[in-house]
């Protein structure tokens, strides 16, 4: 698969009891979206012989197709859970099961005492759905967070207003919300379950090249890292990767 012909963003994580890679298709407004299972030691090998002895020809398939589905709206990014994945989109953010395909659209922002909410995500992209706990998420849009419970009902009455405005988001195990700012001058680190800002790291050309363990899955601290890159700070033509990790006389 290509990156720049067939493939628009994709996620890897746990679901069903195997690793699946999800993809969504580089093909106009609405979003087609491909499972695939990675598939190993599976080869078919013949043999021939040549001048110089015998040659063998082998042929390994990687991926087999699992499942597909279709949203028909926009979509940015893909957020992955035991059972259940998150899909953002132009509406909002679409959760859904493989099993039944039948998506629901979160945050519920219909009474009330969320029409404040309401009015300051209006218009604003979402860039993930992430795990804070059994009980509760966080919805990351790109100028604000919003906690929700895993009903997808607001779960406090205040949000998490960022520096900037962003245009990627990830989550360092259950702590820390990563957020890289769409003019790519700077991340921003917050604590993701008070809010607090805890770092701004400055650089250009900003980018995320990984989410950690996978898309907004569980994990324990240190088992995943977060890798970031930008331009070489003295060589124009240099890019600079660095992985994220955390103070130990800092860590909350």
């Amino acid at each position: 698969l290509s990156g720049a012909r067939d493939v628009s963003f994709f996620a890897t994580g746990r679901m069903k009891d195997r690793t699946l890679v999800f993809y969504k298709k580089r093909e106009g407004v609405s979003s087609i979206f491909k499972v695939l299972e990675p598939i190993y030691q599976k080869s078919s090998t013949s043999s021939s012989r040549s001048r110089f002895g015998l040659m063998k020809k082998g042929n390994t398939e990687f991926f087999r197709d699992f499942d597909d589905f279709y949203i028909p709206s926009e979509t940015y990014a893909i957020n992955l859970f035991q059972n259940t994945l998150a899909i953002s989109t132009a509406r909002g953010v679409e959760v859904m099961t493989l099993d039944k395909k039948v998506p629901l659209s979160i945050p519920d922002l219909r009474a009330p005492e969320c029409a404040s909410i309401k009015e300051r995500i209006k218009d604003q992209r979402p860039l993930g759905m992430f795990r804070l706990s059994d009980l509760e998420f966080l919805l990351v849009f790109e100028e604000v967070g919003i906690y929700v419970n895993k009903h997808g009902d607001v779960s406090r009455a205040v949000v998490m207003e960022f520096v900037g405005k962003a245009k990627q988001a990830t989550l360092w195990g259950e702590t820390y919300l990563v957020l890289v700012d769409q003019g790519g001058g700077f991340v921003e680190v917050r604590n993701a379950v008070n809010g607090r800002l805890r770092q701004v790291v400055s650089g250009r050309d900003v980018r995320l090249l990984d989410e950690g363990m996978g898309a907004g899955q569980r994990g324990k601290e240190g088992s995943e890292s977060v890798k970031v890159a930008m331009q070489h700070p003295e060589w124009e033509k240099g890019v600079v990767v660095v992985e994220m990790i955390v103070n130990e006389g800092l860590k909350e």
